[in-house]
């Protein structure tokens, strides 16, 4: 634009200069400074509210009339040379509309939210600003130009054309600011094309989706992008509109559903987007991917498309901050209002692909209980309910459910806690306490049943894995890839090169050697397959045993180190260890070497007598009397066979059974694998069947 200061002017018979309120300095340095793209956008952003607001009023007294807005933006990147034009074909600003500009906090744009503060937020952004519209008074085409600045005194100052320039020709208004002010906004102003294109098109994407309004043209430094075209080509269903609907406490609520590309939620946070409007303008932006439940929506044959909401109510409309980026409301009425609008959109617009979703959910929730009971302590209807309506996993099904499994268990010692206190204290017990003693039980022993449900349930499938890796290992037998099933299986029963008692040891611990023993479900003094200087004190043998097993229940003459109070005498040696070797199943070949008997009275001539380190580093010596309980897992064939022969059978006629002489105490039993596996499931026969579960 070209015009030239003159002489301030007055006001029609006033003689009072057109100034703001005073202290204007003060105020504008109160106003919040932006920390995030959205906020430094903001400023703009109202002044291109404004021109669609001056469109709207020119178009309801002249019929037809098409709106435009012209931005163009320059220099994007550098906050010093930074300008922006915009250019609307609105009303101008006529005598009214320029006495509301001087006018600060004026209503005059009260009923669609205006706040009569924008212009301040202008003065906060920008170093320098003009403007210049052209309006009708009557018939007359009249001019208007002024300079608008941030100083206490003369903020508006009126501006003549200069010459050769004869102003705009057309109605409408032109604002002009050049460079950022302030390090606030020189740094929170997006200095990218595609970041500022995604911003624009997030706060005014509930204009452009619902359509209808002026044409927006942007030119960012000769690149230009089109609205409502730019976001209405991302539109393949614009009719999913729900209705006027009621939410208690908050009033009637519409929504203006859109199944949208992917694209149209670029740059925003999520997939599926929830637009809070306030008096038709976007102030808040939600990500409602949680709450849809749905990773894409359906429309028009296509299957792979998001959903976009434009949420309006006059609620919103009267709790929208003066700078209309934020509601005046808390977080958790946000969030209410956001859960009962997409719970609304679920049940009409999109109820018929929710149908299908929700039994899908109910089946997967029914896989992950069937897995895991210890999580299916409620009606499934009411478990759903407790978690976030996407999840579908079991990783977000127990998320959701933990905490309130805490809290039944709290509730449930709690209430075992109160009889025990009641019955200790000596009062006298009341009428109610068969009642409160009943309930009490009967959380117990539904944790109970719970508890053992989720025991046997990873007990069959660890069994059902065992017996398909047996035959995987068989089959395999002789391929490349031979021998990491046979570590697989050692790893299977107990992880492999650990010592478990070793509380600094980085490998996972975590064992089924309960397939070989119940005492040893829990011991964590092993030794698997680490060598012997590492197991024994003063030892150099590199041989390595597969399994050897010093604590077969409580702890003999060991410390565990996770209780605080324990005081085992270690004084006294160990009287009885376990060595357990595996041997690959199918294996037929046996050489002089593999003699059982010579293998495992070695292991023993080197424990006999030695010392192992238990917890707490604390060295537990063994007895030179110690009883050797060994056993030896392998498929009984082949030279197995012919080298077994004149071993005694076992109970059932499958195994081997030798006992140890003169100066070794203690037996070898040769244990076929199969044999293994159908000794567990039948000492867990009882529970299995309590579970209804069966072998597989």
């Amino acid at each position: 634009m070209r015009f030239q200061q003159t002489a301030p002017l007055t006001r029609e018979g006033s003689g009072v200069l057109p100034n703001l309120i005073p202290d204007i300095e003060n105020r504008v340095r109160k106003l919040p400074k932006p920390a995030t793209y959205s906020q430094a956008l903001q400023p703009l952003f109202e002044a291109v509210s404004n021109a669609l607001y001056a469109i709207e009023d020119r178009e309801a007294v002249e019929a037809g009339h098409s709106g435009q807005v012209k931005i163009d933006i320059y220099h994007l990147s550098d906050p010093s040379k930074f300008r922006v034009e915009i250019a609307d074909n609105g009303i101008g600003l006529d005598s009214d509309r320029y006495k509301a500009f001087q006018t600060i906090d004026t209503d005059f744009k009260r009923k669609r939210g205006g706040k009569g503060v924008g212009r301040l937020f202008w003065l906060d952004a920008f170093e320098h600003i003009r403007v210049e519209s052209a309006y009708l008074e009557g018939d007359e085409l009249k001019q208007r130009c002024f300079s608008f600045a941030l100083c206490n005194e003369e903020q508006i100052v009126e501006l003549e054309l200069v010459d050769g320039y004869d102003g705009r020709k057309e109605v409408g208004t032109t604002i002009v600011c050049e460079g950022l002010r302030g390090a606030s906004y020189q740094k929170a102003f997006p200095k990218q094309r595609d970041t500022f294109l995604r911003y624009f098109s997030a706060h005014f994407i509930a204009d452009f989706l619902v359509g209808g309004g002026a044409s927006v043209h942007v030119n960012l430094d000769g690149d230009f992008t089109s609205y409502p075209e730019a976001v209405a080509d991302l539109v393949v269903d614009g009719d999913l509109k729900t209705g006027a609907f009621e939410i208690e406490d908050y009033g009637t609520f519409s929504i203006d559903g859109f199944a949208c590309e992917k694209e149209a939620s670029t740059g925003l946070d999520g997939n599926h987007q929830l637009h809070l409007l306030a008096n038709g303008r976007t102030v808040e932006t939600r990500k409602v991917d949680g709450l849809m439940g749905l990773a894409t929506v359906s429309a028009n044959g296509r299957d792979d498309l998001l959903f976009h909401g434009c949420v309006s109510s006059e609620y919103l409309d009267e709790r929208v901050n003066e700078g209309r980026t934020a509601f005046n409301l808390p977080e958790s009425i946000l969030k209410e209002i956001s859960r009962k609008c997409v719970e609304h959109i679920r049940v009409t617009v999109l109820a018929d692909q929710m149908e299908g979703y929700i039994a899908k959910r109910r089946s997967n929730y029914d896989e992950f209980v069937s897995r895991h009971p210890i999580y299916g302590f409620e009606d499934p209807e009411v478990q759903l309910d407790r978690v976030p309506f996407n999840a579908q996993t079991p990783e977000q099904f127990a998320t959701g459910l933990v905490k309130y499994q805490i809290r039944r268990d709290e509730d449930r010692q709690n209430a075992i806690e109160d009889v025990i206190t009641l019955l200790n204290s000596g009062d006298d017990v009341t009428e109610s306490f068969a009642t409160q003693l009943q309930a009490a039980v009967e959380g117990v022993q539904s944790s109970e049943q719970l508890a053992l449900a989720q025991h046997v349930v990873r007990r069959k499938l660890v069994l059902d894995l065992m017996g398909k890796l047996l035959n995987r290992v068989r089959i395999r037998d002789g391929k490349h890839d031979d021998f990491h099933l046979e570590k697989t299986l050692h790893s299977f029963i107990v992880p492999m090169y650990v010592m478990g008692n070793d509380a600094a040891e980085k490998r996972p611990r975590a064992h089924d050697l309960w397939i070989l023993d119940e005492r040893l479900a829990f011991t964590r003094a092993f030794s698997s397959d680490k060598r012997f200087d590492a197991l024994m004190k003063s030892s150099d043998n590199h041989d390595r045993s597969d399994l050897v097993v010093w604590d077969f229940a409580s702890g003999l003459g060991v410390i565990d180190p996770y209780r605080n109070d324990a005081a085992v005498d270690t004084s006294q040696p160990l009287d009885k260890v376990m060595i357990v070797e595996f041997k690959k199943p199918g294996r037929t070949h046996y050489g002089p070497e593999d003699q059982i008997h010579f293998q495992i009275t070695k292991y023993i001539d080197e424990l006999r007598g030695g010392e192992i380190e238990g917890f707490e580093r604390q060295r537990i010596r063994i007895s030179p009397d110690c009883v050797f309980y060994c056993y030896v897992v392998a498929d009984i064939e082949g030279d197995l066979k012919r080298q077994l022969s004149t071993w005694s059978k076992s109970a059932n006629g499958q195994g081997r059974f030798m006992p140890l002489q003169g100066d070794v105490n203690g037996s070898i039993e040769v244990i076929q694998w199969q044999d293994l596996v159908n000794d567990a499931w039948a000492r867990n026969e009882a529970t299995l069947y309590a579970a209804r579960l069966q072998r597989g």
